[in-house]
Parts: C-alpha cells; structure tokens; sequence
C-alpha cells in the first residue's frame, strides 16, 4: 500500500490544481446558470466542450458554487455543441440566454469566449498558495532525486547477484 504521505501529496496536487489554474474564474452575480450539451464522443469537434467540461468547469464550479451547472451528453455528432449562459440582468425579472458554440473549438478557446461574454474575474493565487505550489514542486523534485538514486542502488544489487551467478556457475562447471 502506498504511504500515506505519497497519498497526502498526490490528494494536495489535485487540490490546488482544482483552486487554481486556467478555469479559476469568479463569474458575476447576474450569472445564474451555465449549460453544456455536446456529444459524448469526441469525433466531429466535440473534444474541446469535453475537454472544456473535464477541467475547466470543475474550477468553475469550485469557485462559484451557486451557479447551477448542468451538463448535457446527449447530444448526436451531427448536432451542435451549444454552451447557454442564464443572465438576469438585475434591473429585469427575465433571464437572458446567450449561446456558445463550442464545436470545432478548443478547451481554452471556449473559456476565452465565456469570459468575455459574462466579464468574469480571474483569481490570482494567494501567498499561501505560491508558498503551497513551492513546497510540493521541491518534494517533487527530492521524490524523483530518491527515486534515481534508489534504482541505481536496486541496479547495483542486481548486478551483484548476476556476478555471484556466474562466479557459482563457473565454479560448477569447473568442479564437474
């Protein structure tokens, strides 16, 4: 079983990758809900909205928890790839409906597209965060210095048992 701190580690790297990145975005208070509807296979321009949906929006949703978000897998290939932003404008009961079309886009292309339609804000990362991100690149960096060092100890135990092998198999054969 892996230790529990590699466990540790590997669970506080996705953490922060969740807080922080490119979908890290503080959509606007007249935003009430955003929903993706694209087909479930990839072919015919429908892997940037997966792509999309797969990171970008878990940030999204991270950082802006009242916002329904729902996603629509339904769709056929033909068919487009249509992202609605609900907008109530905060002098109008109605909401607004703008559309994206997502097909034949890339991931970071549609975030690009959300942003300026909704004027969303990015959230930069706090001191903590930088201290936070410093920390797990330098263990990473002492994990893969002890992991080179361990499997040249491992390739030099290995040798060692060929070596004492043939040295038993030449005596062996010249015993008999």
């Amino acid at each position: 079983m892996v230790s529990i701190s590699q466990r540790t580690t590997k669970l506080q790297n996705r953490l922060v990758a969740i807080r922080l990145g490119s979908g890290a975005l503080k959509l606007p208070s007249n935003v009430k809900r955003i929903d993706l509807r694209f087909a479930p296979k990839m072919a015919a321009g429908h892997m940037g909205p997966r792509k999309f949906w797969r990171n970008e929006l878990v940030r999204l949703k991270y950082h802006n928890p009242t916002v329904s978000m729902t996603v629509d897998r339904t769709a056929l290939q033909d068919d487009p790839a249509v992202m609605s932003v609900h907008i109530q404008p905060e002098d109008s009961e109605t909401e607004k409906i703008e559309k994206i079309n997502m097909k034949d886009y890339r991931s970071s292309e549609i975030l690009d597209a959300l942003v300026q339609l909704t004027k969303a804000s990015v959230i930069e990362p706090t001191t903590e965060d930088q201290e936070l991100l410093a920390k797990l690149e330098e263990q990473r960096q002492r994990s893969l210095r002890d992991s080179k060092i361990a499997l040249e100890s491992r390739a030099r135990v290995k040798r060692e048992k060929e070596m004492l092998q043939q040295a038993r198999g030449d005596l062996d054969a010249q015993s008999t």
